[in-house]
């Protein structure tokens, strides 16, 4: 039943994905709880996470072994045949995924949302919009450019190809920055599974710590009655490895994720899950002054080296966020999931790196050269599930200036070259064009006088696109570029 209920999940969360809806981000309890401290806004939809706080104070961590995406993935590729015995893992390394709960949530108060970035759901999204669906468009369109020579097989390629795009995978081929890194620190985290099952669960995710101290006071728990003969079939059987034989086969419920495998092992049926009303014992790797002087120290120390680090300096007129969006909502509102990436069909939005200094790393910028801000779609503000890209109406989102293209006349075709180009003009969207021509007269070799159009930026026109950047003909950097307003 557990399996089922992992993969039907999981179809949940593709769904969700694929419809890049809100949804997903709004049941995660930590995201919404660091982004009311860090924003000091309530939003109405921080409720919905108030159901899975409701449902881990009946079934403690049962998220985390029936619904969570990312445990269905470490599930999936538990690795159990590579392990030839298990690697002996201090019980205190538990710790860790305690501190940087603590961590992310003590940032938070100082108004800084970076440390979201460890949010296993913001993983899951950041990884699939930016490495898992490029990388599968490729494979498809690799397999369809081969088959497609086979001339009985053109129609059902054609037939397969509009089926899935767009609904599936995009019209035109996407590039996301970091794609490759994104991917790899998602394999990364599988690839712990060699050390031991759900090492990321165990002992990393911040999201995990936060179920577990509901786990701890939660009311259905692991019972094992006094017929259990301690025959470590249970303590094997555990993916998280709570279950210790010299204590009786008990299990500490903040870690017990309820994946059932110990009653399903059980020759004697001597455990069960119901209601326990007993206090939780308090273990030496849950937080304590200990974690939460460490969490806290972290957290002002990653705020330190951000703010003074090299990087912090970098910040440029190139940097361009998505519509209404602003710097100081990037900081303390943006938690880093990766939803408006997706949102975008053009792939404009992209993962910020050094442009924005580590305290924003990975908010969403939007890179013109890349993909263009398509002045009929409002997608990404609809899809922010804490409104750090405000959920602006059409009209709104096609008044709103992201910034104002600048023409460089140095590499500018009909600036510099006398070369007739007019391309930024015939691409704006605006009405009433935010780019004009300037009918010049220019000599040519011959002597012989022709006119030439140089296109000339309406500022106040301009809500900054960039669609004529991204369409300028010349290779490398465009001769007509956006900039911060």
């Amino acid at each position: 039943m557990r399996k089922t209920v992992q993969l039907i999940s999981f179809a949940g969360f593709i769904v969700l994905f694929l419809l890049a809806l809100p949804l997903l981000m709004q049941l995660d309890p930590l995201a919404m709880l660091a982004n009311l401290i860090a924003s000091r806004l309530f939003e109405l939809t921080a409720l919905i996470a108030l159901s899975m706080i409701v449902v881990s104070l009946v079934f403690g961590r049962a998220w985390c072994g029936w619904l969570c995406p990312m445990g269905t993935v470490l599930d999936w590729f538990s690795f159990k045949a590579w392990r030839k015995k298990k690697v002996p893992v201090p019980q205190a390394v538990r710790s860790v995924k305690y501190v940087a709960l603590i961590a992310i949530l003590a940032a938070a108060i100082f108004a800084n949302l970076t440390l979201m970035i460890l949010d296993p759901l913001t993983i899951m999204v950041r990884t699939f919009t930016a490495a898992v669906c490029p990388a599968l468009d490729t494979v498809v369109g690799w397999a369809e450019s081969g088959l497609n020579n086979l001339g009985p097989l053109q129609v059902p390629i054609a037939q397969f190809d509009n089926a899935v795009r767009p609904l599936l995978l995009p019209t035109n081929a996407l590039v996301y920055r970091d794609g490759m890194l994104f991917g790899m620190i998602f394999i990364g985290l599988i690839a712990l599974n060699l050390v031991t099952e759900r090492f990321w669960c165990r002992y990393i995710c911040p999201l995990g710590a936060f179920y577990g101290l509901f786990g701890k006071i939660s009311l259905i728990r692991r019972r094992v009655n006094s017929d259990c003969i301690r025959c470590k079939l249970c303590e094997d059987a555990c993916p998280t490895g709570t279950i210790d034989r010299q204590k009786g086969c008990s299990s500490d419920p903040g870690e017990c994720i309820m994946c059932l495998n110990c009653m399903d092992c059980c020759p004697r049926e001597t455990s069960d899950f119901g209601p326990v009303t007993s206090r939780s014992t308090w273990t030496s790797y849950d937080p304590g002054r200990r974690q939460l002087f460490l969490g806290v120290g972290a957290a002002a120390v990653l705020a330190i080296l951000f703010r003074f680090s090299p990087l912090s300096g970098n910040r440029n007129t190139r940097l361009i966020r998505p519509p209404g969006a602003t710097e100081s909502d990037m900081t303390s509102r943006c938690i880093r999931c990766g939803e408006c990436l997706k949102a975008c069909p053009t792939a404009a939005i992209q993962p910020a790196a050094s442009e924005t200094g580590g305290e924003q790393l990975w908010t969403p910028v939007i890179v013109p050269r890349i993909g263009f801000c398509q002045y009929s779609c409002n997608a990404c503000g609809r899809s922010c599930p804490v409104q750090a890209i405000p959920p602006l109406s059409l009209e709104q989102k096609r008044v709103t200036p992201l910034g104002r293209a600048v023409i460089d006349r140095t590499r500018c075709l009909p600036w510099s070259q006398n070369t007739p180009c007019i391309v930024c003009e015939e691409m704006c969207p605006v009405p009433h064009k935010a780019i004009s021509l300037n009918r010049v007269a220019v000599s040519g070799d011959d002597g012989d006088e022709s006119d030439l159009l140089q296109p000339v930026v309406n500022r106040e026109q301009c809500i900054g696109c960039g669609l004529c950047e991204f369409r300028c003909p010349l290779e490398g950097e465009a001769a007509i570029r956006v900039v911060a307003s």
